[in-house]
C-alpha cells in the first residue's frame, strides 16, 4: 500500500511540472531584427579584420638600451619602420607594420637572427 501511494505521489508531482517542461511552439522570430543583427555583426568583423595589423617587438626595458636597440635596428634595416614606445614602466622597440601574419612571420625569422627575443604582436585600432 505504501508503494502504491508513493508511486501515485510521484506521478502527481511529475504531472504538475509537465507544462513547465514543455517547449513553446508558437515562438515567432522577428526576421528583420535577425537580419539587422547579422549585418551589424558582419560589419564589425569586417572592420576588425581591416584594422588589424601585426608588428614585431624586438626589445623592452630601459630607455638607454631601448635607444641603443632602436639605433642599431635603423642602421641594419633602414627600409623597415621602427618606433620607440613608452608603456609604464618600460620602453619598447617595435618594428614594421604587416597586414598579413605570414609576412610578419617571415620577417620575424630574419630579425630573430640578430634580436633573438623578438616576437609578433597583433594590433587593432578598434
Amino acid at each position: 500500500m505504501k508503494k502504491v501511494n508513493f508511486l501515485l505521489a510521484i506521478c502527481f508531482f511529475l504531472s504538475a511540472f509537465w507544462g513547465v517542461l514543455a517547449q513553446d511552439e508558437d515562438v515567432i522570430y522577428d526576421d528583420t531584427l535577425t537580419k539587422r543583427l547579422f549585418h551589424i555583426n558582419k560589419a564589425y568583423k569586417k572592420k576588425s579584420f581591416e584594422s588589424t595589423t601585426y608588428t614585431i617587438q624586438i626589445f623592452y626595458g630601459s630607455l638607454y638600451r631601448a635607444r641603443s636597440t632602436y639605433s642599431d635596428f635603423k642602421n641594419r634595416y633602414s627600409e623597415t619602420s621602427a618606433v620607440l614606445i613608452f608603456e609604464t614602466p618600460n620602453y619598447k622597440v617595435r618594428v614594421g607594420r604587416y597586414k598579413d601574419i605570414n609576412i610578419a612571420s617571415q620577417e620575424l625569422e630574419k630579425i630573430r637572427k640578430i634580436y633573438p627575443g623578438s616576437f609578433i604582436i597583433k594590433l587593432s585600432n578598434l
